[in-house]
């Protein structure tokens, strides 16, 4: 597996913001935790909010894991004075598909009755004010997963927009359900027996809720080698996003990148997504934007970077205006 930068692992990408850390539900006695992040210079008044979920396959991955989270993607909140809230969620194989989702419609409403009151709190004063009319919903890899669903579950227009990185979203296609070889980042073929040594190691109602790549790593790879994936997730229709947008009849405007040469979520699942997009909303606005590199592909990415302006342009039209 390929080594990341610096830049991209170092907790310093967070400088900019002050970070606070609740809980949103608690399951079985264990608290689910989020985390708000404001930034240190932002302005008073009405802000607009971000709303980010991390990748990891559902089975790893946690909401601060600095190489998961896009340098430019706070560089950009951060410019915009906008606040971004950032939750952990329920995890496979402990969890299932039906245990995530439910987490994040109890995201959202937290989001909606408890986010200002408890900024309120922290801040001390009323002068900070969510913009709930003005949120940006954002996921990389399998948080595109999480993005999604919760576009097309969420109230209409309560959402205004989406941002689909590298998104692992096709969880029903043959990548992940069936067994062939596959090397994610150069990783060799690995043993069924890793998923199921896992599970058989698991205590009844465990309930396990973020995990520190490389942790666990080997058992979400296992898992799409093998075929394994909706054995774990489920394969109800309402777990199957690209499928369910048919009988969602609006979407917010949507923007979606991928690497071209991406070893862990091919880049055809971004031109399926984009493709259903247009077809079953053809006039609401939707962008991909395919460039070179592998998985996380915009690790280095910054404001300044050629590739993304345009990419910026499209989220500051269609987010902020």
């Amino acid at each position: 597996m390929s080594v990341p930068s610096t830049k991209a692992t170092s907790p310093a990408k967070f400088d900019p913001f002050v970070i606070h850390t609740t809980s949103y539900k608690t399951v079985n006695d264990h608290p689910i935790g989020v985390d708000i992040l404001i930034p240190k210079a932002i302005k008073a008044g009405k802000r607009p909010l971000v709303v980010r979920f991390h990748g990891g396959f559902l089975v790893s991955g946690a909401s601060l894991f600095p190489w998961f989270f896009p340098s430019w993607v706070l560089e950009f909140v951060s410019l915009q004075s906008a606040i971004i809230v950032s939750a952990d969620y329920r995890l496979l194989p402990e969890g299932s598909g039906k245990d995530i989702l439910e987490d994040v419609a109890d995201l959202w409403s937290w989001i909606h009755s408890k986010l200002q009151i408890y900024i309120d709190t922290v801040y001390h004063s009323s002068e900070l004010e969510v913009d709930f009319k003005h949120i940006l919903v954002i996921g990389d890899s399998s948080g595109s997963y999480l993005a999604l669903q919760s576009a097309l579950t969420q109230p209409t227009g309560s959402i205004k927009m989406l941002a689909c990185l590298y998104p692992h979203v096709d969880v029903g296609s043959i990548q992940y359900n069936t067994k062939f070889e596959k090397n994610p980042f150069g990783t060799p073929m690995l043993p069924s027996e890793i998923v199921d040594a896992h599970v058989r190691s698991t205590a009844p109602g465990a309930v396990v809720t973020s995990a520190i790549p490389p942790a666990r790593i080997d058992v979400a790879v296992s898992m799409v080698q093998n075929g394994r994936y909706l054995e774990f997730l489920g394969s109800d229709e309402s777990l199957l996003p690209i499928e369910a947008m048919a009988k969602v009849d609006q979407m917010p405007p949507t923007l979606v990148t991928h690497g071209r040469e991406d070893s862990v979520v091919p880049v055809g699942e971004s031109e399926r997504l984009v493709k259903a997009f247009k077809h079953k909303y053809p006039n609401t606005p939707v962008r991909l934007n395919v460039q070179p590199g592998d998985h996380g592909f915009d690790g280095e990415a910054t404001l300044e970077t050629e590739w993304l302006k345009e990419d910026i342009t499209f989220i500051v039209e269609h987010w902020l205006a």
